[in-house]
């Protein structure tokens, strides 16, 4: 996959409500679609990300392979945010029924998303199966635009991710 977005995955801390031995939240972020992460529980599943500072989120991409997972796959998507996970709204719901998910899909939001938290849920899958089986998943960015980076900046960094701590609060 690839994208002009950055990938800001890797400035939360992820959990998830449950998973299977080794096959746990690590594997989510591994970019690897060979490995994934496995619910272990009842509905809904789980994933959630905290950021230590609110994070500008675009579009959420996950990858699904129906022809491999069957039943594990999910049929509908939910996305919330918040400050907290006790104030969470609902953002966007997919339903994807009509398709069959194999490889990236691209969840954009409407609007971008300024949150602190970000909980994915799956609250059914295909077949009435009952655990979920995730073989990616990326939080993206805005996009740069061409005058992200002038040298006006204070600090010389290059990135966003840099870009994230150059202001002290």
């Amino acid at each position: 996959m690839t994208s002009k977005q950055p990938d800001i995955s890797r400035l939360g801390f992820w959990t998830v409500s449950s998973s299977k031995q080794g096959q746990g939240v690590g594997n989510l972020t591994d970019n690897n679609t060979t490995t994934y992460w496995q619910s272990d529980g009842q509905h809904p599943h789980t994933v959630s990300i905290k950021f230590p500072t609110r994070h500008d989120i675009h579009t959420i991409s996950i990858y699904t392979d129906i022809d491999k997972d069957e039943s594990y796959t999910p049929c509908k998507i939910r996305i919330l945010a918040g400050t907290t996970s006790n104030d969470l709204q609902l953002v966007k719901d997919v339903d994807l029924a009509a398709t069959e998910p194999h490889g990236w899909l691209s969840l954009p939001l409407v609007e971008p998303l300024m949150a602190h938290f970000v909980q994915i849920e799956f609250p059914l899958n295909y077949e009435n199966g009952r655990d979920v089986r995730i073989r990616g998943l990326r939080l993206l960015g805005p996009p740069p635009s061409d005058g992200m980076f002038k040298n006006e900046r204070i600090l010389p960094f290059t990135t966003p991710e840099f870009h994230t701590y150059e202001s002290l609060r």
